[in-house]
């Protein structure tokens, strides 16, 4: 039971743009609404490729990159706030987490697939 929880989890962090459309298709079966249903996919999938660059930058390169991503996300969350400020001088923490959330998943997305990219060149090469 142990091993079959452990290969479930490695393929969620393996294959994040998979379980990506599997929730879109569902959450679009619910809803019926193509943009509510990707930004379900988003949010639900988000946290998701955030562990995948963590382990594929710890498998290629041998590099811990958990520290550098909480600071790279409070860093994008204090850019966020700092120009809520200045635009609208009220900050709504709901709307900026929110924003940042979003912001995070295409930053992500395109570090996992430069990485995919990265991975398999390497294993070419070598």
């Amino acid at each position: 039971m142990g091993n079959g929880l452990i290969y479930i989890f490695a393929f969620f962090i393996t294959a994040p743009i998979v379980i990506t459309f599997i929730i879109y298709v569902i959450a679009y079966m619910v809803s019926n609404y193509r943009l509510k249903a990707f930004h379900h996919a988003v949010n639900w999938t988000t946290w998701l490729y955030i562990i995948s660059v963590i382990v594929l930058t710890k498998m290629i390169f041998g590099v811990q990159m958990v520290g550098i991503v909480i600071v790279l996300l409070l860093i994008i969350l204090g850019a966020i706030m700092f120009s809520q400020w200045k635009i609208q001088t009220e900050i709504i923490l709901r709307k900026a987490l929110k924003i940042m959330w979003r912001f995070s998943f295409l930053l992500f997305a395109f570090l996992y697939i430069g990485l995919i990219l990265i991975g398999v060149i390497q294993k070419i090469v070598s």
